[in-house]
């Protein structure tokens, strides 16, 4: 799980303006507003940056509130299924394989194959099931950096806060803007 975020089309950030994500066109700058920002960073939001980068199939919105100090900085990002392409991987599809992938099973019971892994594989930390926010919650990440992915219906959430060293600190700053923003999302159905 080491690569995960860099390898999901979360992770990419090349810009498309042809996608435009979300049940009834919900874009992600939309469901957070400088209030939310600056009560969670501290610091007034001197610019919202969009953008859509390529999803994968989904339609994909992103948005950067841009702090006074920008270091600061939160991004969100907002993953719909693409009603035009209905063949194509949903964010609920994407959440199944990243969060719930299919173990094979392992001979011997699984506790051997689990001691053979590399030694660098067992120490990354995977995604870390967080309670109480949308349908399901994961923090994914290290002792450097980090985003909170949140499910909701057919949509996911990815947030990130910059200028906050300490992992529980992001962690909690993350929540609460995951839980401000779930308010703006129209009701999806489970």
């Amino acid at each position: 799980m080491a690569g995960w975020a860099a390898n999901s089309p979360a992770g990419k950030t090349k810009a498309d303006k042809s996608s435009v994500p979300g049940k009834n066109n919900v874009q992600a700058c939309a469901l957070l507003n400088s209030t939310d920002v600056q009560g969670v960073q501290g610091e007034p939001v001197k610019e919202i940056k969009p953008s859509s980068p390529p999803g994968g199939g989904m339609l994909l919105s992103q948005c950067l509130f841009r702090t006074s100090n920008s270091v600061k900085s939160v991004t969100l990002l907002l993953a719909a299924p693409d009603p035009a392409n209905t063949a194509a991987l949903t964010p609920r599809k994407f959440w199944q394989r990243q969060f719930h992938p299919e173990q094979p099973k392992q001979p011997g019971g699984g506790e051997e194959a689990k001691k053979s892994e590399p030694e660098e594989e067992q120490e990354t930390p995977g995604p870390r099931a967080i309670s109480g926010i949308g349908e399901e919650a994961y923090w994914v990440g290290d002792p450097r950096t980090g985003a909170l992915y949140v499910l909701d219906g057919e949509l996911y959430l990815r947030f990130s806060v910059g200028g906050v060293r300490e992992e529980s600190a992001r962690l909690e700053k993350t929540k609460a803007l995951a839980r401000a923003a779930l308010k703006h999302l129209p009701l999806q159905k489970h």
